[in-house]
């Protein structure tokens, strides 16, 4: 009689276990992004650089955020509509790990609040000014994207020269509100392993 206890408790627990690490692998799968591709777009022209965007309903900037004895520095040639000009990773990086940060004004006017829909990325992946450039450096192979600070989708970037774009369902921003882009995967160059991203352009307000 207490061998069969014994075993049936065992049995129940056994069970439990089983079923605690299926609910926690369901759970751990449904946390993670989406995963969505990047589509191709038209070839990027310098002097078509700028025009409608977010920047028409309000400014922001972009800050790489800081990693171990290091502070956050802003990124002002990502979002200067030039295409001459690049962040590149440093020396002996790969750039796996740097976390873009993408900041709004932390007081948007009171016609804005909650009223400015947010929907799209667009990027142009590597050190774009000429094709050597753009074969030298690394370019982004994988990221994963964030609004305020979590993770809604990792995006896969195509190895092209040209404009690349995401969409994605309206985000209605808010004062103080930010996306983040973290890269998680990288092509390596020809001459250095180091990544490089030439532009990010957000879309929407309009």
């Amino acid at each position: 009689m207490q061998r069969s206890i014994f075993v049936e408790r065992a049995l129940g627990f056994s069970a439990r276990f089983f079923l605690l690490v299926v609910c926690a692998s369901i759970a751990a799968r449904a946390a993670e992004p989406s995963v969505a591709k990047a589509k191709v777009e038209e070839p990027v022209l310098q002097e078509l650089m700028g025009g409608c965007s977010l920047k028409c309903g309000f400014s922001w900037s972009v800050e790489l955020q800081a990693t171990a004895g290091q502070k956050s520095v802003t990124v002002e040639v990502l979002n200067d509509e030039n295409a001459e000009t690049a962040w590149r990773a440093p020396a002996g990086s790969s750039g796996v790990g740097a976390r873009f940060k993408l900041v709004f004004p932390k007081k948007l006017r009171p016609e804005m609040e909650g009223e400015t829909p947010l929907y799209g990325l667009d990027l142009i992946n590597g050190d774009w000014k000429t094709d050597e450039q753009w074969k030298a450096r690394g370019r982004v192979k994988r990221a994963r994207l964030y609004y305020n600070d979590r993770p809604f989708r990792d995006v896969v970037f195509a190895d092209s020269r040209r404009w690349q774009r995401l969409t994605f369902p309206d985000f209605m921003v808010r004062s103080g509100d930010s996306m983040t882009l973290e890269i998680l995967e990288v092509y390596a160059g020809n001459k250095h392993a180091g990544a490089a991203i030439t532009e990010i352009v957000l879309q929407g307000a309009h």
